[in-house]
């Protein structure tokens, strides 16, 4: 098998500009692996969804803080929210927005960008530990990657800048492609099915909010028709009417409540 890799991103020039052969599949790999992208975080251009988000905290949840976190196999973790928070409270760490809010945020701007039919990938930082002033946390932190240049934007990255001795940008490299749902909607007239996981009510919410109020988003719009937001969502929201029990027992606990 011949294979063709190029200097930019995947890409090796000779000198003449032309592709340079590679002889196998492994040489692929050797080289790919030896080419480093540097991460950095850039939210030029999405500060109007953080601002909008800061303006209308009222339309996301209470977080479900009672919960136990659990691991990636449903096992919990022993970690019970509302005790971080309160011995994080009292250690002076701020709980103002955007703390806790960073799936449905980067969701959010993940399918505002493309999802899935995109040039980026949502992102999660599982088991990610600080200590705050004594205060041993275990939590874990979304953010959406460009899949080629290393361009991260994390409209949340604020919560983590009152932390003494700690850098998330230590963190991003150990991050890991990931989404929370199902790939349907369940709706009175059936199913709506997709290809892939697509956004939660609780992403919904804040789009339907935003539409009414600055237009529409194409990356977010098939999937707000899909749900019949507009007719079947708005006022029954609280029921998790979207997904029956069983189907919301496969979502970890502490995130339940954005279905």
């Amino acid at each position: 098998m011949n294979i063709y890799i190029t200097m930019s991103n995947t890409r090796n020039l000779t000198q003449s500009g032309d592709y340079r052969l590679i002889a196998s599949y492994d040489e692929f790999i050797a080289e790919a692996e030896q080419q480093e992208v540097k991460l950095k975080v850039d939210n030029a251009g999405h500060k109007k969804y953080y601002t909008f988000f800061k303006n209308n905290q009222h339309l996301f949840k209470p977080h479900n803080n009672s919960a136990i976190s659990a691991d990636s196999e449903g096992k919990p973790q022993g970690v019970v929210h509302a005790k971080q928070n309160k011995k994080l409270e009292k250690a002076g760490k701020s709980l103002d927005w955007p703390y806790g809010y960073c799936y449905p945020v980067a969701q959010f701007v993940f399918y505002s960008l493309g999802g899935y039919d995109s040039d980026w990938d949502l992102k999660l930082i599982k088991k990610l530990k600080y200590d705050f002033k004594g205060t041993k946390v275990h939590t874990a932190h979304w953010f959406v990657q460009h899949k080629t240049n290393g361009k991260i934007i994390d409209l949340t990255d604020e919560q983590f800048k009152d932390i003494p001795k700690f850098d998330l940008m230590d963190h991003y490299p150990n991050a890991r492609r990931a989404n929370l749902g199902f790939p349907y909607y369940n709706t009175k007239n059936g199913k709506k099915e997709f290809g892939h996981t697509v956004p939660s009510m609780q992403c919904l919410k804040p789009y339907d909010a935003w539409r009414s109020e600055k237009g529409q988003i194409k990356g977010l719009e098939k999937y707000w028709k899909a749900a019949n937001y507009a007719s079947e969502r708005r006022e029954a929201e609280k029921t998790n009417e979207a997904y029956s029990p069983d189907e919301l027992a496969i979502i970890p606990i502490q995130e339940r409540h954005c279905f």
